[in-house]
């Protein structure tokens, strides 16, 4: 007598079941606020404008002697004073003018300017 083996299984009792997550119905986060493109840059550009602000406090303050104890913040605005330094000394360097650097290398020359 020949064996009876077991029925094979079709193909969807084989599929594992997908656990779907419970979807919130109600509440702030059950909906996605749909954002356009420009929507977005706006994002972007007031993001960095923040960064860039909070940059400046931060340099103003550490200019005032204000201790730190936010070390990203220290830094921010260590990294800005030594940027309004470099910009200041590029401004008041009179080798930035034309006409400075020109006589400064006739004089190197040796002619009477």
């Amino acid at each position: 007598a020949a064996k009876l083996r077991k029925a094979k299984k079709s193909s969807g009792a084989q599929r594992k079941k997908v656990v779907r997550t419970k979807q919130m119905v109600k509440g702030p986060k059950a909906f996605t606020p749909r954002r356009n493109s420009a929507a977005k840059a706006d994002l972007n550009t007031s993001k960095s404008i923040n960064r860039k602000n909070e940059a400046l406090v931060a340099a103003k303050a550490l200019n005032q002697g204000t201790r730190f104890f936010l070390t990203d913040v220290k830094e921010k605005g260590n990294i800005e004073v030594k940027a309004q330094m470099k910009k200041r000394n590029k401004k008041e360097n009179k080798a930035t003018k034309l006409t400075d650097r020109l006589k400064g290398q006739l004089r190197k020359l040796g002619r009477d300017v």
